[in-house]
């Protein structure tokens, strides 16, 4: 009896614990390594990362910009922003472009992470969409791939993460969020559909890959919020361009691009893809500010093609009033700036330290022997020297 007794409350304390289990929803399991299909920021990292570049591009002065792309093909096509590449003050693109691979494993000191660049040239691009092609030249074998995601898939409130560059952070940053809500024709643009997220997105991001919980790129990060017209600052406001626009547009390229599908699959551009695009011989007129540039080969580029973009060629209706941050990553000369910066803020640190434990040190030494440390410690912490005790 006792025994039955036992079983009876094992068996209702059970089922209390599954009526509990159902009411909290179902119990959230961290994915193993390589498993897709849950949120794992780290696996996304250890997965994407190496497929996430940096570019430097520069004119003849040895100025320029910096942004981030993505490799799309094991040939060394890297897709990014169209301002990543594009100097506005010449009207032109940049005449050198540089992609550097992520080490195997950061140190955090640029000088090492930043030491095989591999020249690009552009293969196309278009200023409206804010899309461009890159072709590394003598790519390494084995290069990571980024597979391409179904944007139409995600839903408001999905987990993304966002690799890049950004401005006063560290190479190749995680940072993470989710899918805030979506907008069409951005800044007026017919076709340029994007992502809202909260995923932390600064200058120097421009062109890095939106992934979502599969490691697949879902989005292309392209511009910020930062400032409402009033002045008031806004935060947590970016904007990622679709990945269905991307594809939709490297399907124009000419020739047309293969690139990977999440599935794993290659996708192989159709026979007629790109034919109905101009020859090089005679390029079509500019439309609204869209430029494509297309290069023939590494070895012989061919000078940019200026031509109509399909997207872009319906009339755009006014873009409703929004302040977003301009479209460019920031300029390398502000890692000098902000390394001296950060000395300068290290070099102020060190003589706070000084001067609060400089009367200590005074009381604390022998009567003699130490004057001279004490004046050269009095410089150091921009004090006049006084005589020692």
């Amino acid at each position: 009896m006792k025994n039955a007794t036992t079983k009876l409350s094992l068996a209702v304390l059970a089922l209390s614990a599954l009526g509990f289990q159902a009411l909290a929803g179902p119990v959230y399991k961290k994915p193993g390594p390589g498993v897709p299909g849950r949120w794992s920021p780290r696996w996304i990292y250890k997965k994407d990362a190496p497929a996430v570049v940096l570019i430097m591009a520069l004119d003849a002065s040895g100025s320029g910009e910096l942004g981030t792309g993505s490799i799309v093909n094991a040939d060394g096509s890297v897709i990014t922003n169209a301002h990543v590449i594009f100097n506005k003050a010449a009207g032109m693109p940049f005449s050198t472009i540089n992609v550097y691979l992520k080490p195997a494993k950061l140190t955090g000191d640029r000088n090492k992470d930043l030491r095989h660049p591999y020249p690009a040239s552009i293969v196309q691009y278009n200023r409206e969409i804010d899309l461009a092609l890159l072709q590394m030249q003598n790519p390494p074998p084995g290069l990571r791939v980024m597979p391409f995601g179904d944007s139409s898939r995600i839903s408001l409130g999905d987990h993304v993460a966002a690799i890049g560059h950004p401005e006063e952070g560290g190479l190749w940053t995680l940072t993470t969020g989710v899918v805030s809500t979506v907008l069409a024709n951005l800044d007026g643009v017919r076709g340029k559909n994007v992502f809202q997220t909260d995923a932390s997105i600064n200058r120097g991001n421009s062109g890095g890959p939106l992934i979502d919980h599969d490691g697949a790129m879902i989005g292309i990060n392209t511009a910020m919020a930062r400032k409402a017209p009033d002045g008031l600052a806004i935060t947590s406001v970016n904007f990622s361009i679709k990945s269905s626009v991307v594809k939709r547009w490297l399907a124009s390229a000419a020739p047309a691009l293969a690139y990977v599908d999440y599935s794993g699959s290659p996708h192989a551009p159709s026979k007629d893809a790109g034919q109905s695009r101009p020859s090089a011989a005679t390029p079509a007129p500019a439309s609204g500010g869209a430029a494509d540039a297309t290069v023939a080969s590494a070895a012989q580029p061919a000078a940019p093609r200026i031509q109509t973009h399909p997207m872009t060629t319906a009339p755009r209706p006014a873009p409703a009033p929004r302040i977003i941050t301009p479209l460019r990553p920031y300029r390398i000369q502000s890692l000098i700036k902000s390394e001296i910066a950060r000395m300068n803020r290290l070099g102020n640190r060190m003589r706070s330290e000084i001067q609060r434990r400089l009367p200590q040190a005074r009381q604390a030494a022998p009567p003699s022997g130490m004057d001279a440390s004490f004046q050269e410690m009095d410089q150091m912490s921009g004090q006049q020297p006084v005589p020692g005790p």
